[in-house]
């Protein structure tokens, strides 16, 4: 395929990307419900600030759509770039622009949510044992200790830190690369959040609605 068409392609296949990752779920759940999400609670677009709003019932709806944003942007991604290498530079970074897509959606004016579905359905389409691990770690970190933004942190960093541990390294260590670029993301969409928790005044899973 000549370099210049291969480029295009490259292009293309990340606006897209970006796109189905701007998608704001959040928000249009919000607006069934004749609510805008952004004007009540924490004002994030996201699921967790939906079951505060709406219930758990409506965050899980908008839980299974983020995630499902980022399966959908790395099968894009495989689709579209000639590139058998399913842990390939393009079709990772496809996916990170599907999560930049969530956190700045150009249809809310680039303030979206914070990324954390998102990312986890990229994990789940191109690494499913480091999605296992991330998710075993923010379930017992929730169970423990009933705080959202606690339990996404140290999933998410989970990823590069089991990759370098527990999987070869130098055999592809764009991964690691990879992961880290994406906990990095998420602790800095969660800066707020972190200093809340270093404060104690961080809202737990047991006040939202119902």
């Amino acid at each position: 395929m000549p370099e210049l068409i291969r480029e295009n392609i490259l292009y293309v296949t990340l606006f897209l990307c970006y796109l189905v990752g701007s998608l704001p779920t959040a928000y249009l759940v919000g607006k069934l419900r004749h609510i805008d999400i952004r004007k009540v609670g924490s004002g994030n677009v996201g699921a967790t600030n939906t079951a505060r709003i709406l219930g758990k019932k409506w965050a899980v709806l908008v839980l299974v759509f983020d995630i499902g944003k980022g399966i959908v942007a790395i099968s894009i991604a495989r689709g579209l770039i000639d590139n058998v290498n399913p842990y390939g530079s393009e079709i990772l970074a496809a996916g990170i622009f599907s999560v930049l897509g969530h956190i700045f959606p150009v249809w809310l004016h680039f303030k979206g949510g914070k990324g954390v579905a998102t990312v986890c359905g990229i994990v789940i389409a191109s690494s499913p044992y480091q999605a296992l691990i991330a998710f075993s770690i923010f379930m017992i970190t929730i169970y423990t200790s009933k705080f959202v933004s606690l339990s996404s942190l140290l999933g998410a960093w989970s990823l590069p830190v089991s990759y370098f541990f527990f999987f070869d390294f130098n055999q592809n260590p764009i991964m690691l690369y990879f992961f880290t670029a994406l906990a990095t993301m998420i602790s800095v969409m969660h800066l707020k959040n972190i200093k809340r928790l270093i404060s104690g005044t961080e809202s737990k899973i047991s006040s939202f609605a119902k």
